[in-house]
């Protein structure tokens, strides 16, 4: 029997949250045992909805490995007889890493994120450039989202080709299910679904620009924005500053903010179109909505039979394709108005066939256990040691220069004043 252990931060809204989610609906129809390891967030009743078994840690930001939480984990790994463990977020590292190699528990470790955040974690957080070469080297598996997502841990560390996985983030087609699709012609209810922090803050602005080119065919069109984040106010501004109405009148206003929602699919069997990157548009395509992909650097398109494929591999971030002209995308609406139905099925079609959840993860072998190689865990210190070395004798080198340069400039100024003197 496995007993699996999913490990995150805490499970809030968002899409690494929504994968753990299907990992426990996957799992456990293989009748596996499986255990979240995890903060409490707005997802936590649903991984005991679906079976799984919820125990709460924090896993703080932090550049310490703190030693009773990894005795937490090691004993948990102990009582549960923990036969793989799935590592889906950096701030767990320092711990589960450590409780991992402690008990000689195979592990995969998780890359989501189509932007590399490692830096951020070896600036702020020290430890973790010697973390992540340990975490990555003794990885049964690296797990990566899309190919491009890979390539970014492979130029960093290494590691031959068979060290990685790609697992394109999949669904539940029963539970993202829509028995009633709008097959009409109206593009009236428009949705954002997004995280409303600075770093999602483009593809939300792209998915408002959209809006504005719905609004020239649709002049009723309302747009309807779910998710919470620390930036709502720019993108208010950003709104009123393309001349629409918001927040003033409930009715009358174009755009409403719907805050935070765990029931996603309530509000999109409303849908006639949804803006977005990587999994809401994945949610849009299982509920039989059309989709646009608003990426980071523009507007990248409807999902269509002709660039689904391509859409899919990079798991709908719009990195691999190709920014549509504003011609383009008007067309594109009104083709869709016209072929709505056949749109939707022959997107729908492709993503079932290759997104389904419970085909999609992958199992660590039986008894495959993990015997850490200690020896290179030194090499691996020692390289880091020698970086360390040598970034304090080239910042010693820039300081003595900075020194003199400051000394000349000292000599020079006191010259200048002599001269003016004399």
């Amino acid at each position: 029997m496995k007993n699996i252990l999913l490990c995150c931060n805490a499970m809030g809204i968002g899409g690494v949250e929504t994968v753990i989610l299907n990992q426990v609906l996957a799992f456990t129809s293989k009748n596996y045992n499986v255990y979240v390891v995890a903060e409490r967030g707005e997802y936590t009743q649903k991984v005991e909805e679906l079976g799984g078994n919820f125990i709460e840690i924090e896993f703080p930001e932090e550049n310490n490995i703190d030693t009773d939480r990894v005795n937490k984990i090691v004993e948990i790994i102990k009582q549960k007889n923990i036969t793989e463990i799935h590592i889906h977020k950096y701030q767990c590292i320092p711990t589960v890493l450590t409780a991992a190699l402690m008990t000689n528990t195979p592990y995969f470790a998780y890359e989501h994120g189509i932007k590399d955040t490692k830096k951020y974690y070896t600036w702020n957080y020290p430890i973790y450039n010697s973390l992540f070469p340990i975490y990555f080297e003794n990885a049964y598996k690296i797990i990566a989202i899309t190919p491009k997502v890979a390539e970014i841990t492979k130029e960093e560390y290494g590691f031959d080709d068979n060290k990685y996985k790609i697992i394109h983030n999949g669904i539940d087609f029963n539970i993202y299910n829509n028995d009633n699709p709008n097959y009409n012609k109206s593009l009236e209810k428009v949705f954002i679904i997004s995280r409303i922090d600075k770093e999602k803050l483009p593809t939300i602005f792209n998915g408002i620009d959209a809006f504005v080119k719905v609004l020239a065919i649709e002049p009723d069109a309302k747009l309807n924005i779910i998710g919470g984040g620390n930036a709502e106010e720019e993108v208010i501004k950003y709104i009123e500053g393309r001349g629409i109405k918001v927040l003033c009148d409930k009715e009358k206003s174009a755009v409403r903010f719907l805050g935070r929602k765990t029931d996603v699919t309530k509000y999109l069997k409303e849908a006639d179109l949804l803006f977005g990157v990587g999994r809401c548009i994945l949610e849009a395509v299982a509920m039989k909505v059309p989709a646009v992909v608003t990426g980071y650097e523009g507007i990248n398109g409807l999902i269509t039979i002709n660039n689904i494929n391509e859409a899919m591999e990079e798991n709908f971030s719009g990195v691999n394709m190709q920014l549509v002209t504003n011609e383009e995308f008007m067309d594109s609406l009104l083709n869709l108005k016209e072929n709505k139905k056949k749109i939707i099925n022959e997107v729908y079609n492709i993503a079932k066939e290759n997104l389904d959840c419970y085909k999609n993860y992958i199992n660590i072998p039986k008894d495959q256990n993990k015997q850490f190689d200690f020896i290179k865990l030194f090499i691996l210190l020692k390289e880091k040691e020698n970086i360390i070395k040598k970034q304090s004798e080239d910042i010693k080198t820039k300081y003595e220069w900075i020194q003199n340069i400051e000394k000349k400039n000292k000599e020079l100024l006191i010259e200048i004043i002599v001269l003016k003197n004399y």
